[in-house]
């Protein structure tokens, strides 16, 4: 099983994932909707999340800012960054993503994302 944090500004996308990973026998332990809920919640999670799926386009705070934020926490954290924007793909890599899904993601690829960063 694997704990997932997700960071999206879009309710319905939380709802679809969370359906998702439980059918898997996946969890999703904590969500956050902006950058800045993000760093506050992910500070106080204890144990961490085995994986973090992370927007790029948000209000208060941008995935790139947030993820940045989020690996001073904890330099191990294994985040999936997922953008409609291609352009910011190679940032988000170089910046500590463990991979990248291009939106609108499907359902097939984002279990296969967190899948694979679970077990790296």
């Amino acid at each position: 099983m694997v704990k997932i944090f997700i960071i999206d500004d879009e309710v319905v996308l939380h709802k679809l994932y969370k359906d998702v990973f439980a059918i898997k026998g996946h969890e999703v332990i904590a969500d956050a909707y902006d950058g800045e809920e993000a760093i506050k919640v992910f500070s106080k999670l204890n144990p961490k999340p085995d994986v973090i799926i992370l927007d790029h386009r948000m209000p208060n705070k941008d995935g790139l800012t947030c993820m940045k934020e989020i690996l001073e926490i904890d330099p191990n954290a294994k985040i999936v960054f997922i953008s409609a924007d291609a352009n910011v793909r190679e940032q988000a890599i170089k910046n500590g993503a463990i991979s990248f899904g291009l939106k609108p993601v499907t359902i097939r690829h984002i279990l296969e994302l967190v899948e694979n960063a679970a077990s790296s």
